[in-house]
């Protein structure tokens, strides 16, 4: 009874762990918005800086070896957080006009 006692509480740390991995991921993917934005919304990049961004994250959000290579088994995590920021990126493209 003593092992299956060890066992639970070892899957139980393990599933712990997980759950605040998920969280930090998701706390780093919004401070790492709310920036991108604030930038946006200040003017501090231009056009073409603008461009690039959005090709790098267009770029990004269609690594699946590099999100699991990173983030493991919360890979989609980090295809989400490559997807919000290529939305944004894209947003502001649209509101200025320009064509990449």
């Amino acid at each position: 009874m003593n092992n299956v006692t060890s066992i639970v509480v070892l899957i139980a740390f393990i599933l712990g762990i997980m759950l605040l991995f998920n969280l930090y991921t998701r706390m780093l993917s919004k401070i790492q918005q709310n920036s991108i934005r604030r930038r946006l919304e200040k003017g501090k990049v231009n056009d073409q800086q603008l461009i690039k961004l959005c090709n790098a994250a267009d770029k990004g959000r269609n690594r699946k070896f590099m999100a699991i290579f990173m983030y493991g088994i919360f890979f989609k995590s980090f295809l989400n957080m490559q997807e919000d920021i290529y939305r944004l990126y894209k947003a502001e493209i649209d509101k200025r006009g320009l064509t990449y």
